[in-house]
């Protein structure tokens, strides 16, 4: 699980979430917002696709460097994954398909051993590397030596650290021992590095190659102009076929007023990533539409539960009634998501369809104040032992939506009967101190949850960040549950995932009864595409919206 860092969402879905190694196929409920596409464009049946073109798409940020495993900014992530492939990947179905990989590990075909320690890839033959190279095992297993070498500075090993040994008996097969049973088996080895290139090529933290990658992914690098963009060509030679664009401009436009203006003037075809309070201007562009995709990115109010206001679940019960979900979706994300009853979204496979989703009701909220002990005091303010039901609400700035969420929850809460100062603290100070030192009465911010569960870093109560513990773990609201706790180590081993699942619903039960931290909503994505992009398909999974950008194309006239 990671929590949202500004300019750095793709990148943290697609290398920080990690899913389920048996998870074949899964359920998604795409969620339709009014006036709005759904999640992909299709091409009207009186045009054909052309071959060729260039296709533009805009970012507010430019990428440190291309190589996927030093950096998680957005930007690195979208372009690195148009130059590089995994061993497999997700659709925007939510199924994991294979990529270099010739089919998907499961039990039934023998990819995966009874006891979950053994992976098998069978790899594609006749797959060949940008400078025409060809790739086998050998890569796969380079790339997860460079990942484990402490000289390189990649941003996660979480996971391959659990890996023992990697076998390639021939060119074509990887055999992949872990230590210990890992869920998450298939989120591992989503860019497969050149090792022909890189074994030779000195300090791979300074290597020319991060500014001029080789891949086998559908287009090759062929210019950064710095500070303006990074052009990529197709890959004729690319093994699930000739893309239809020529060339991807990936062009960096740093302020979104601006990103509009191009949009409109022509300048830009494809936009991710569009801020909420924009989602109307979009609509109303001539030629664009306004596709809006479910995420898992939640956002949510923590207690503190070492506050003795808090400890009460009777007082945190008639906090979570104060605050009205669907208000905050309507107006503060203008539709664009939905109220969240616990830490799943719906589309994983691990949420729990019967959870109930709580509704404002604010003599409800009164009356269980009144229940705890409190008293409606002057102005309008409930008060215990002559203190008042006050609080601050620390949050991170530079994100416009949560501060306006923030400020809404302030006059909330007010209504009935809680007095909230909102706190608002810089972005790196809130992550790396606040948090880390649980220096707050209550938090609003977001976590990126991954169609696998990680509910052990949240939940347990090993996992509460202290000094004793090194920091090591995200409960930061501090829940203490022997339940819980139980729950989630049961998770962390169980290989079948039918009984994980009963686990994770009940997991989300006791998170409703107890309220340790307040599920407020899920996020949508909001890409502009122009109506000219053929084959655009939005992806709500780790594998991001750039997916399948080698079916994209434009339209003939």
């Amino acid at each position: 699980m990671q929590h949202i860092k500004k300019q750095k969402l793709i990148k943290t879905i697609i290398f920080g979430c990690k899913n389920s190694l048996l998870l074949c196929s899964m359920l998604i409920m795409i969620l339709l917002v009014g006036g709005c596409s759904s999640n992909s464009l299709q091409s009207p049946a009186k045009r054909e696709i052309k071959q060729g073109g260039q296709l533009v798409y805009g970012s507010l940020q430019e990428p440190d460097t291309l190589n996927p495993l030093l950096s998680d900014l957005v930007s690195t992530a979208e372009v690195s994954s148009l130059i590089f492939s995994g061993l497999v990947t997700m659709n925007d179905k939510g199924e994991w398909i294979p990529d270099l990989a010739t089919e998907v590990p499961t039990l039934q075909n023998g990819g995966i051993s009874r006891d979950g320690l053994t992976i098998t890839y069978k790899l594609r033959s006749g797959v060949t590397w940008h400078d025409g190279k060809v790739f086998n095992a050998d890569d796969v297993k380079f790339t997860w030596q460079t990942i484990m070498n402490s000289k390189v500075n990649v941003v996660s090993r979480e996971g391959y650290d659990k890996i023992k040994a990697i076998d390639t008996p021939d060119p074509y097969t990887v055999i992949i021992r872990f230590k210990e049973y890992y869920p998450s088996h298939l989120a591992l080895f989503n860019a497969i590095l050149p090792k022909h290139i890189l074994e030779v090529a000195g300090d791979i933290n300074k290597t020319p190659f991060n500014r001029s990658p080789i891949g086998t992914g559908p287009f090759k690098f062929k210019e950064w102009r710095l500070a303006e963009a990074v052009v990529l060509e197709g890959n004729a030679a690319y093994f699930r076929g000739k893309t239809n664009l020529n060339t991807i401009v990936y062009k960096v436009i740093p302020d979104s007023n601006i990103m509009l203006i191009q949009l409109k003037a022509g300048e830009v075809d494809v936009v991710a990533n569009i801020p909420f309070a924009q989602l109307d201007q979009v609509k109303d562009i001539d030629g664009i539409e306004a596709v809006i995709t479910p995420n898992m990115i939640w956002e949510h109010l923590d207690f503190n539960l070492d506050n003795a206001l808090f400890q009460d679940g009777r007082v945190r019960q008639a906090i979570a009634l104060g605050i009205d979900k669907q208000g905050l979706v309507a107006n503060v994300l203008k539709n664009a998501g939905s109220p969240a009853a616990g830490d799943q979204s719906t589309l994983s496979w691990a949420y729990n369809p019967g959870i109930k989703q709580e509704t404002r009701d604010v003599n409800a909220a009164r009356e269980l104040l009144v229940q705890a002990g409190w008293k409606l005091g002057d102005g309008g303010i409930f008060t215990k032992d002559g203190s008042k039901l006050a609080f601050s609400l620390a949050f991170p700035t530079g994100n416009r939506s949560r501060e306006i969420a923030a400020s809404v929850i302030v006059q909330q809460l007010k209504e009935i009967g809680v007095a909230v100062e909102l706190r608002p603290v810089d972005e790196k100070v809130f992550f790396a101190e606040v948090l880390k030192n649980r220096g707050f009465q209550t938090a609003l911010y977001a976590w990126v949850a991954g169609i696998e569960p990680n509910s052990l870093n949240l939940w347990h109560s090993k996992k509460i960040p202290s000094r004793t513990n090194g920091y090591d773990g995200q409960n930061y609201s501090g829940w203490r549950n022997p339940e819980i706790d139980a729950l989630t180590e049961q998770g962390a081993r169980l290989i079948d995932v039918e009984g994980r699942k009963q686990i994770y619903y009940r997991i989300q039960d006791l998170i409703v009864q107890e309220h340790p931290v307040i599920p407020l909503y899920f996020r949508s994505n909001i890409d502009a595409v122009r109506k000219t992009v053929a084959n655009y398909h939005s992806n709500p999974t780790p594998a991001g919206n750039l997916w399948n950008a080698w079916q994209w194309g434009l339209m003939s006239k």
